[in-house]
């Protein structure tokens, strides 16, 4: 099946089905970003690697280009695709685990107990085993997932002397902050991966890239690169620059160590 099928033009995305259900494009983008939030709450309620959180707010963005908003839930949809990220990335928890975790986060309570016979647990519980078969079935079974993550580290090797540990850190921070948009269905993991170190290096005080660095990247649009660098600034700037102080999942990045360290199933 071709990788092909899960990328959009802007403008298809301004035509998913939550927007042709009457959702103005403003809002579905805001819920796109309250379903990715929650879903990195829950992954790191979890101690979830990061790249199982990425595969699944891919599934998650992917779904709603085929699902509208309005018959399915983004909370439980974000849940149910994280609930699948674990199995299809080898780093499954127990399903009691992961319906607690959903039910804490929902309720915004992490001393939440629940027992397996109470209402609450029960609800979660079948939503996921239910809402499972949907997102497989929505996604075409489609299940691989390429990541920029990865692709940021190789990049790392070719621009050997440009740039520093600290700059990938931030372009790793930067990957992580834009989950909650839907780059994964405009851009290629290339673009996203050099449009996050581009940013990165930007932001930083010492590093700089040669004006040809991009000359050693291949099939890759520039163009694409520089649009991106500055729809991430935007996206930095409006949901978490000014929100940084109360957005818990932000600081808990700012100081994660050097992505090559950091343990990933599947090769990563």
């Amino acid at each position: 099946m071709s990788i092909a099928q899960w990328y959009f033009t802007k403008e298809e995305i301004q035509d998913t089905p939550t927007i042709l259900d009457g959702k103005s494009f403003e809002e579905e983008q805001m819920d796109r970003i309250k379903g990715c939030h929650y879903l990195l709450s829950v992954g790191a309620k979890l101690n979830l690697p990061q790249l199982v959180v990425a595969t699944a707010t891919t599934y998650f963005h992917r779904f709603f280009m085929r699902r509208s908003m309005k018959y399915y839930h983004v909370y439980e949809i974000a849940a149910t695709c994280l609930f699948v990220a674990t199995k299809v990335e080898e780093c499954t928890r127990r399903l009691r685990d992961i319906v607690l975790a959903c039910a804490q986060k929902g309720q915004k309570n992490d001393k939440l107990k629940l027992e397996e016979d109470e209402k609450d647990f029960i609800r979660w519980k079948e939503t996921l085993l239910y809402n499972e078969i949907i997102v497989l079935e929505t996604l075409c079974f489609d299940l691989s997932v390429e990541h920029p993550h990865t692709i940021l580290l190789e990049l790392e090797n070719q621009l050997t002397g440009q740039v520093s540990s600290s700059s990938i850190r931030k372009a790793w921070m930067l990957l992580y902050q834009s989950l909650g948009a839907p780059l994964c269905l405009l851009y290629r993991p290339k673009v996203v991966a050099a449009a996050a170190l581009l940013l990165a290096t930007n932001l930083s005080s010492t590093d700089k890239l040669s004006e040809n660095w991009f000359e050693m990247l291949d099939d890759i649009d520039i163009g694409q690169v520089y649009e991106l660098a500055v729809e991430m600034l935007e996206h930095y700037r409006e949901h978490y620059l000014v929100k940084s102080s109360s957005t818990a999942s932000t600081s808990s990045q700012s100081n994660s160590p050097h992505p090559s360290q950091i343990q990933h199933t599947n090769g990563f």
